[in-house]
């Protein structure tokens, strides 16, 4: 799951995704490198795993309304039912066991272990006799089973704001220079200049209720917008929905409608100005960019991805203080205004070079001859984090689970006689781990178009299960009715929480059906998704529907220890038997 590449960000990590606390430093560092072995070797591999298996030791609605108790049953349809049985424990082991083997080098982007992990899955998809979503096109069929991905890889990135005010002679004064991981935290960003003059507006809010407008008579286009962080002082600004909007730990969500309502009013950057903890979190980062000094980040070719739209540039209040006051910088009743004569200029420099990395997209075509143009996607990213300093990050969870999980699915799904009615479109995804790279590729040039596609299901992290304390803790919040009847009821085994689209009220009623279905206990997370942690991000912020499928984060996320040995396969199983069952109704409504 990717975690905004907390490399030179404070690594914050919560259940939609975002990232919390620090990270450890890692990166990529081989360089891309084509497999000399051949298919051959892949499926041979392949045969040998599959042979040999062996297992492996989440309108508004009201609470009740998102739940699915204990005890609910409810009968697959028997198609259904049938390719549920149909997932094989041991061969989710082996998979599982395949990819986050030391030999695949943790599967980072521009490695020649994600190449042959994308490989691999080709084959697998050969072998299950679920055939390419693309035409060949060559005299290699197996290559329509990829769909290449044009990036860019930056290594050595350096970002610096420079502050300049009119002085008295002809050249502006530079009032302060603030450099990445010393005053300034940047996302990764590859090589630009960007200037424009500054405004100061407030804490970058536009609300009804409370009512506030910080842009109220400000003109910010072409402008660099400079805001404080977090809300303003009050018991009115504390709601749930607006501390989530706002103030959330995760930098995603904290940020997300302020650049967002920045870049729709035109302007370029946005300068966040952080409180006093900050500095903690500079010091992770510089230690962080130290220690991984070489390490690469990524990005389409084609141009950033979008949204967001603008940079978001997180500063120290000492750097606040600079460009405001000291007084300014930290008041929590500062007015916002222009700032006449004051530019910034943002610099960020680093090393390019061109890199091809690729999705796995295959497919089952429909049964109905209207319903089959429409098709059901269903993704997991392959890549994980790669190398550092000596050891490999194998992402047995994140994301061997998913992709495991994945291909047992297709492989149920061609192995039943009765298809669904709506063709079926699998997904392998590149670069999750870079920012969704692959998956934002893939809706910008989708193999299957976006107009007749019905739902977006995404598996990633679903190893580990939720403990009973969490679950204590979700019915107190939300309030359930009944809350304690629920508790006496569930075991934490069979709990599961999905995420889905708050604008598709019938998706939902699916996964409840086939919940139900499957004998788990079941939340529903209904939100936007549209920034969420993994790559079901790029269809919502098209507006498709989406589900989100993910167990739990663990005390290995994004770490060496993120094993064969301390996954949960029985999860992975239940997990993968929930969104067959899910996928397949949706499939054939």
């Amino acid at each position: 799951m990717h975690n905004a590449r907390c490399k030179a960000q404070d690594a914050e990590c919560g259940r939609d995704g975002s990232v919390k606390g620090a990270c450890s430093p890692r990166c990529v560092v081989e360089p891309i490198s084509r497999m000399t072995r051949t298919r051959t070797w892949i499926v041979a591999a392949l045969c040998v795993l599959l042979s040999g298996l062996v297992v492996a030791q989440a309108p508004k609605t009201a609470p009740a309304q998102h739940f699915v108790w204990p005890g609910e049953t409810e009968a697959l349809p028997a198609a259904a039912a049938a390719a549920v049985d149909a997932i094989r424990t041991p061969a989710l082991a082996a998979h599982i066991a395949f990819l986050a083997s030391p030999s695949l080098e943790g599967r980072g982007l521009g490695g020649r272990g994600l190449e042959a992990s994308a490989e691999y899955v080709a084959a697998a998809l050969a072998v299950a006799g679920v055939q390419p979503l693309a035409a060949s096109g060559g005299s290699n069929p197996a290559a329509a089973y990829f769909q290449p991905v044009s990036m860019r890889e930056v290594r050595g990135m350096r970002g610096v704001v420079s502050i300049t005010a009119r002085g008295t002679g002809a050249r502006p004064v530079e009032r302060g220079r603030f450099v990445s991981a010393v005053d300034a935290l940047f996302p990764e960003l590859p090589p630009a200049v960007l200037t424009g003059g500054l405004v100061f507006a407030g804490y970058g809010i536009r609300e009804s209720s409370p009512a506030r407008d910080d842009y109220q008579g400000l003109d910010v286009r072409g402008k660099v917008v400079v805001v404080l962080a977090g809300l303003p002082a009050g018991d009115e600004w504390r709601t749930p929905e607006l501390v989530a909007r706002y103030a959330a730990e995760a930098v995603r969500p904290r940020f997300g409608a302020k650049s967002a309502l920045a870049a729709s009013l035109g302007a370029k950057a946005l300068l966040a100005i952080e409180g006093p903890g900050f500095t903690r979190i500079l010091a992770a980062a510089l230690a962080a960019a130290r220690a991984s000094a070489k390490a690469p980040f990524f990005v389409l070719a084609e141009g950033a991805q979008q949204p967001p739209v603008i940079p978001v540039i997180r500063l120290s209040a000492r750097a606040g203080g600079t460009i405001l006051g000291p007084s300014a910088a930290g008041a929590p009743r500062a007015k916002p205004r222009e700032l006449p004569g004051v530019a910034a200029t943002i610099r960020i420099s680093g090393l390019e070079r061109p890199l091809t990395a690729r999705n796995v997209i295959a497919a089952i075509p429909g049964s109905d001859p209207k319903l089959k143009e429409e098709a059901l996607v269903i993704g997991a990213h392959l890549d994980h984090l790669g190398q550092s300093g000596g050891r490999y990050y194998p992402g047995a969870d994140d994301n061997a689970s998913g992709v495991a999980s994945l291909l047992e699915i297709a492989r149920a799904f061609a192995a039943s006689p009765q298809k669904p009615k709506r063709t079926v479109v699998f997904a392998f995804w590149t670069g999750e781990e870079e920012g969704h790279l692959g998956s934002e590729h893939y809706v910008r040039h989708p193999l299957w178009p976006l107009e007749r596609t019905a739902v977006y299901l995404n598996l990633d992290m679903i190893g580990h299960p939720w403990t009973k304390a969490e679950i204590e803790k979700l019915v107190s919040e939300t309030k359930l009715p009944r809350g304690e009847e629920f508790l006496s009821r569930v075991k934490p085994e069979d709990f599961v929480e999905l995420g889905v689209a708050e604008w598709a009220p019938d998706v939902a009623e699916v996964l409840a059906r086939a919940a139900r279905g499957t004998n788990l206990a079941l939340r529903l997370d209904r939100t936007d998704g549209k920034s969420g942690g993994s790559d079901y991000r790029e269809f919502a912020r098209r507006e498709l529907p989406w589900v989100r499928f993910f167990g739990n984060y663990f005390n290995g996320y994004h770490e060496p220890t993120d094993t064969v040995e301390t996954l949960d396969v029985g999860q992975v199983r239940k997990m993968a038997r929930l969104a067959l069952a899910s996928a397949w109704m949706l499939a054939d409504r």
